[in-house]
């Protein structure tokens, strides 16, 4: 699991005074910097090595400006050629704020194609797949679940 620190900027908040939903993703973002390096260890864009296919986050309660927010970061699924990227943002009290999944391709944009993910690279993610006791699961997932039941 990678845990990311983060203030809570003036420019994150909106005309609701709260941080704007969109903010949430770049929190994320911040979160995946050190898997970013594993793909590219110099972050050189020229020969960068994944691909966001998919997003989603669930909203659980506002965050405010001059919190200190706390990324948790992890893996849930590793194939062939892909993984998803787990989140969930906590405040300073260890409140929930939001859940969140992206899912990532190894890709090679100078051919614009999928490359399957190395064996190095897959135990690295390995090493990261536990996530952070007590938090909620993502909506949708839940949502799945009880359509099939």
């Amino acid at each position: 699991m990678i845990i990311t620190k983060l203030p809570v900027r003036f420019v994150d908040c909106d005309a609701m005074g709260h941080v704007n939903n969109a903010v949430y993703y770049t929190y994320f973002e911040e979160g995946k910097r050190e898997i970013f390096r594993w793909f590219t260890p110099n972050m050189d864009l020229n020969d960068w090595r994944v691909i966001v296919a998919s997003t989603h986050c669930d909203y659980i309660q506002e965050i405010n400006y001059d919190e200190e927010i706390t990324v948790y970061t992890w893996i849930s699924t590793i194939s062939r050629s892909s993984f998803d990227v787990e989140h969930a943002i906590a405040g300073p009290s260890g409140n929930w704020h939001a859940r969140g999944r992206v899912t990532l391709i190894g890709y090679d944009y100078k051919n614009k194609k999928v490359m399957p993910l190395t064996e190095a690279i897959k135990a690295t993610l390995r090493r990261h797949q536990d996530g952070p006791e007590g938090v909620p699961n993502l909506r949708q997932i839940r949502i799945a679940k009880e359509l099939q039941d």
